[in-house]
């Protein structure tokens, strides 16, 4: 049985999440399989609540054999033969952390990421989406109510926190029903994408008693501007084909950007808060290239929300991350250059890329129940088996990046973006 370890998160100071909570290490306890605990005075759960469960405090993951974590691990801790599982954020061949995929296959170790586990419906088993949503529209909302006010304008949020600063998911959820939203300027949203993000930015909306509107209204100017709302979209709403056919999911996942275009440009005008909530690759088309910042200067919304965070991607202002301390840049589309804070006269961006960090407690609790059942198996791996012979559930298998320090037949193509690198 492999020796397994809840290694501690290195970020940054916002990072609380765990990947598993002391109710998870105990129930796996009871059934005899240990968890360790690395040292750390920083997450959401005190090494004391984990002592109680029955793990072992340890000041370092090097001797384990399994490391369970949330966002990628230091490069120099990866040890040979370790086995891994956190979000490498590695799977497009992002140029950052190429020399920690390159790390793995040096040290002959393996690595599951939890962004591959999905169930048969193509959907993800173990995330933070919902999470990620929720925060992600309150703290651009709550920027946009900061940005109207270097104007002098009065939104109808007013009172709206960053969500770091309740305590609960429950306490925001209690705080923004109680907002008066009746007075002061209405606020007119769309969300783009309707998937776990989306509908945890639908929840916030709900929350505040936006009235929801239909992608058709939205396209044919059926609303009122003196009343609050906001908009859901699908691909099928936010997409079309460039031939104008009629729009089919299936040809848009599998031909993207050869065939199809984005048209919220269309919706240019209309909206003040854009949250961008769908996953995104190159693949597919682009909300807006930068030369479309230009065109459409004078009606750009106050603030986009990139959920997703995609650097250069659906939109081509995501040029760089942000985070819970400095939560926004303002874009400047006449030069493309990007300045800290919020500025009157130029849209602002929010593109924090920890955002369930702000809801650490209840994101955590979440996560560890989807992770706990796996662990049994994890724990059984036998390391001197072929990957294919690897006695795993697809969950789990399809999620194996590196297996031994070999790229899975899956990821053969990242060795092109290492080359790259080296």
């Amino acid at each position: 049985m492999l020796k397994a370890i809840l290694r501690k998160e290195h970020k940054n100071r916002w990072e609380r999440r765990v990947a598993l909570t002391p109710d998870s290490v105990a129930e796996l306890h009871s059934a005899g399989l240990r968890i360790d605990i690395e040292n750390c005075n920083t997450r959401v759960f005190s090494n004391a609540s984990y002592l109680a469960a029955g793990a072992e405090l340890v000041q370092t993951p090097d001797r384990h054999d399994l490391v369970l974590g949330i966002k990628e691990p230091p490069i120099t801790s990866i040890q040979t033969d370790q086995l891994h599982l956190c979000f490498s954020h590695t799977i497009k061949g992002q140029d950052y952390n190429m020399p920690l995929l390159q790390k793995f296959i040096d040290q002959r170790a393996t690595l599951i990421d939890y962004e591959l586990m999905t169930n048969e419906q193509g959907m993800r088993t173990i995330a933070f989406g919902r999470y990620a949503g929720i925060a992600g529209a309150i703290d651009t909302l709550w920027l946009y109510v900061k940005k109207l006010r270097l104007n002098g304008r009065v939104s109808c949020l007013e009172g709206l926190k960053q969500t770091w600063e309740y305590k609960t998911l429950a306490e925001a959820e209690q705080a923004l029903q109680r907002l008066d939203t009746q007075s002061g300027e209405p606020v007119h949203v769309v969300i783009l994408g309707d998937g776990k993000v989306g509908q945890g930015t639908r929840e916030v909306c709900e929350w505040l008693g936006l009235k929801a509107i239909t992608a058709k209204q939205l396209y044919h100017d059926d609303y009122d501007l003196d009343s609050s709302w906001y908009c859901i979209m699908a691909k099928e709403e936010i997409y079309a084909r460039h031939d104008k056919q009629p729009f089919d999911c299936a040809e848009y996942l599998s031909e993207g950007k050869a065939t199809h275009r984005s048209r919220f440009t269309d919706l240019i005008g209309k909206v003040d808060v854009v949250l961008q909530t769908s996953y995104w690759t190159d693949f597919y088309p682009r909300h807006m290239e930068e030369a479309d910042f230009k065109t459409y200067a004078e009606q750009l919304p106050e603030i986009l929300g990139d959920i997703s965070c995609d650097i250069n991607g659906s939109f081509a202002c995501t040029k760089r991350i942000t985070d819970i301390d400095s939560p926004a840049f303002t874009y400047n589309h006449d030069t493309g250059e990007l300045r800290d804070g919020l500025e009157s006269g130029y849209m602002a961006v929010m593109a924090i890329d920890n955002l369930p960090c702000e809801l650490s407690s209840d994101a955590s609790n979440h996560f560890s129940q989807a992770l706990q059942k796996h662990l049994p198996a994890l724990m059984q791996i036998h390391f001197n088996d072929d990957f294919d012979d690897l006695a795993l559930d697809d969950e789990l298998k399809k999620a194996i990046i590196v297996y031994q320090g070999e790229l899975t037949p899956d990821f053969k193509y990242l060795q092109e973006h290492l080359e790259r690198q080296a």
